[in-house]
């Protein structure tokens, strides 16, 4: 297939969001939406087997490699999409979906297994039978229209279907918005992901998986530096709904997440090999809740022997999180990239001890404090913690990000120049007055396993500003001289009124 003859993105998305239009109104927006899409999958994958069996839609290259994703599903035949839309003006269009929905998860239960019950699908209509039958067939209609015809998508990745399936969901959030849709914001998910640099046979984690953006983030820094695309998808998430909508939308964007699991990570251990040992990864990407509570009593009887460096408080389980995560990464290619809360880079206690451990075991590559406010609705102060297994150097660069944030009416932020400065910074590793320090391993040893920004990263002087300092300063000088003369004069103005009031008449 030409890429010049794939729709374009918006066109793509009008088509999604004029089909999502026939159900207006409906009681939950978010599950319609999520009905919307789950139909476009089915969609997707029902075109893909079409075009096997036909020649003339099979593609340019009937080598190229099958783009994973929704195309990889399996479609039982009396669950594809074209039964559906010819019997669209037939009653029981809802009973139809429905059945072919539970059946194309049956047949993908590793992919699909209980997504659709998680997402409530059968709550996505109208309650009214006659205005539900009319809504799912014009749905059905819409979802059949050219610019959403796949047949010839075959070996070809087509990011204008996760757009418009993102702008979609972004829509459909209910206000006031609890939570964004990318619990990351998109620039600072690139820097993640390119601090990473995940390659094309690399496994990718990520723990607190929220809707997928760092997965997603990092599958196309493998997909567009990489060429290939046999890189794999993990992950957790503990909220069942965001679990499956993350399932769903990784699906939608061409991306293989099989290997998303539900549960809490420091409660459940859902990603082990056959044998029942901790799966490792190349690379974890996580940015977990900012209020992280865990079980320390789990320690005394942890299998995996997590907790080496030290156990902390019951009420910060980010340095537990942490190490989890070192103990499921790759001994010799293993990176870490994960948002913490600025407390957990200066509080006192075992937390110290254990940074200082992590510091000695010469884990830790930098120290990036972020912009305020980076994270909608959250005002707490945050960094980014970059470790590898393996290290050849043994200084720390520590990075203050905030001088490079762009100016924004609500705060500071970052922008993708920003996150591009950053990552030139954090390649080179050298000392940028007012901006980054690369700090060896004995004045981090004096500092008792502190690894607050602030304190190896001093404020730039600008001389420009010297003079101004200078004339300020001779101005306040020269008023406090005026004073002292308006005072001395009043002074003497009252003795003399005194003396007046004083003497005989």
């Amino acid at each position: 297939m030409n890429p010049a003859s794939l729709p374009g993105a918006h066109a793509t998305q009008a088509a999604l969001t004029a089909a999502r239009e026939t159900l207006e109104g409906v009681e939950d927006g978010q599950v319609a939406t999520y009905l919307v899409l789950a139909l476009l999958m089915l969609k997707i994958a029902s075109d893909t087997e079409a075009a096997a069996t036909d020649p003339d839609t099979a593609g340019p290259d009937p080598g190229a490699p099958i783009s994973p994703g929704a195309q990889l599903l399996v479609v039982p035949p009396e669950a594809r999409f074209e039964p559906l839309h010819q019997q669209r003006f037939l009653p029981g269009n809802d009973q139809r979906i429905m059945a072919a929905l539970q059946q194309l998860a049956r047949a993908n239960p590793e992919t699909l297994g209980e997504v659709f019950d998680v997402l409530r699908l059968h709550d996505g209509w109208p309650r009214d039978p006659d205005r539900r039958e009319l809504a799912l067939s014009r749905l059905l209609a819409r979802l059949a229209i050219p610019a959403l015809d796949f047949r010839s998508l075959r070996g070809v990745y087509r990011a204008d279907i996760g757009e418009a399936v993102d702008r979609l969901l972004e829509r459909s959030q209910p206000q006031p918005r609890s939570a964004p849709l990318a619990h990351v914001p998109d620039a600072l998910a690139w820097l993640m992901a390119a601090l990473m640099d995940p390659g094309e046979d690399d496994t990718i984690c990520d723990l607190a998986c929220h809707n997928g953006s760092l997965l997603l983030a990092a599958g196309q820094w493998a997909r567009s530096r990489h060429g290939a695309r046999r890189h794999l998808l993990y992950g957790q998430e503990q909220d069942d709904p965001c679990w499956a909508r993350t399932r769903l939308r990784l699906l939608l964007h061409g991306e293989d997440n099989h290997g998303v699991r539900a549960g809490n990570p420091l409660l459940h251990d859902a990603l082990l090999t056959a044998d029942g040992g901790l799966r490792r990864f190349h690379v974890h990407l996580c940015r977990p809740p900012f209020a992280l509570r865990w079980a320390p009593e789990r320690v005394a009887h942890d299998p995996f022997h997590r907790y080496v460096h030290g156990v902390p408080p019951r009420q910060w389980g980010h340095l537990a999180l942490l190490q989890h995560m070192l103990r499921a990464l790759d001994r010799q290619h293993g990176r870490i990239a994960m948002v913490v809360p600025h407390g957990v880079l200066f509080r006192a206690g075992e937390e110290a001890r254990i940074r200082q451990r992590l510091l000695e075991a010469n884990l830790v590559e930098s120290v990036i404090g972020l912009p305020d406010r980076l994270f909608a609705g959250v005002p707490v102060a945050t960094a980014l913690l970059v470790l590898r297994s393996v290290r050849n150097d043994e200084a720390v660069l520590f990075v203050d990000a905030r001088r490079l944030a762009p100016a924004h009416r609500r705060g500071p932020k970052l922008d993708l120049a920003a996150a591009e400065r950053l990552l030139a910074v954090c390649r080179q590793r050298t000392d940028v007055p007012g901006l980054a320090s690369r700090v060896g391993p004995e004045a981090l040893a004096r500092e008792d396993g502190n690894l607050s920004v602030a304190r190896y990263v001093s404020a730039e002087k600008d001389p420009a500003q010297r003079p101004a300092v200078t004339t300020l300063r001779g101005e306040r000088s020269a008023l406090k001289a005026r004073l002292g003369r308006l005072e001395q004069g009043l002074d003497a103005e009252l003795r003399a009124l005194e003396r007046q009031v004083a003497a005989p008449n």
